[in-house]
């Protein structure tokens, strides 16, 4: 009996250190792990091209450049205050300081295109048509990305809102990586 007891304690232990990256999610919940997963890197995914994009207003650039960086400022900003509600309606705290997997830089194509602090210190140092180049292919590789964790969360996860949000932002972003290329070719590139 001692033994059936150790072995059902070890069981819980392992069942609770495979929970410690999260909170624990009720097999009833709107949501699952995807969803969460989603959430918590794309929060800092959408602030990077938030910061990336306030670059843009320091540099002398075309005003088509200039209008896409300030709306995608405005629709992120509105995307990361609603994946926040999400969050903290799911009584899931986001703190990326507390948990050094939130947005963790991976490598090759698990990095959803987000920039390194090196490619973000080379772009701030840039100057006129090489920044703008460089702001538009970086945003490309960013969006694309972007798409990338729609399209797992909208195959794997379970809440219908951020089914939805993902959708919008495939649809969004699509469109303007068509914008940028458009632009890109405009300068050359």
């Amino acid at each position: 009996m001692l033994t059936m007891i150790r072995n059902l304690a070890a069981l819980c232990a392992l069942v609770f250190a495979g929970c410690s990256s999260g909170s624990a999610i009720d097999q009833d919940a709107s949501w699952n792990k995807a969803d969460q997963k989603f959430v918590q890197e794309m929060i800092p995914h959408h602030e990077q091209a938030a910061v990336m994009s306030e670059m843009v207003s320091n540099v002398e650039v075309s005003g088509e450049t200039a209008a896409l960086a300030t709306e995608i400022i405005r629709a992120q900003a509105s995307e990361i205050k609603l994946m926040k509600g999400f969050l903290s309606e799911w009584g899931v705290e986001f703190d990326p300081d507390s948990d050094p997997h939130v947005g963790h830089m991976m490598s090759g194509d698990e990095s959803h295109g987000m920039m390194t602090d090196e490619e973000l210190a080379e772009l701030e140092n840039s100057m006129g048509s090489n920044f703008e180049k460089m702001w538009l292919t970086m945003m490309v590789a960013h969006h694309k990305g972007a798409i990338k964790m729609a399209e797992t969360v909208i195959a794997d996860g379970k809440d219908a809102r951020v089914k939805t949000l993902a959708e919008a932002i495939i649809s969004e972003q699509k469109k303007e990586v068509d914008l940028i290329d458009s632009l890109l070719a405009k300068l050359g590139s």
